[in-house]
């Protein structure tokens, strides 16, 4: 079973295509980005359809988890920036609090 992925980009977070690409290559097949920017809800889980997640560092305050990486805590304490959860293993991920 292949292993989930968190990436830092920052760098390019601001370029849909550039995003797309990124996290095509990392996940080894073409997907496609959902244009639609998402806060999620306390519990909530993610569809097993999603392959990728952008998550912002500094949005509202929770975590992402589930598949096979460490949690990926979110909130106004946690420094800046933009992380690409690519989810490799088939397994889908949780909303704790209200990630973004």
């Amino acid at each position: 079973m292949a292993k989930d992925e968190v990436t830092s980009v920052s760098d390019i977070a601001d370029d849909d295509q550039k995003l797309e690409e990124k996290a095509s290559a990392t996940y080894g097949e073409d997907l496609i980005l959902d244009p639609k920017e998402t806060t999620g809800t306390d519990f909530e889980s993610v569809d097993s359809a999603v392959c990728a997640i952008l998550v912002k560092k500094d949005g509202g305050a929770g975590a992402v988890t589930g598949g096979t990486f460490d949690n990926v805590v979110t909130g106004p304490k946690q420094g800046t920036g933009y992380v690409i959860i690519v989810l490799k293993s088939g397994k889908s991920c949780m909303f704790y609090g209200t990630p973004s």
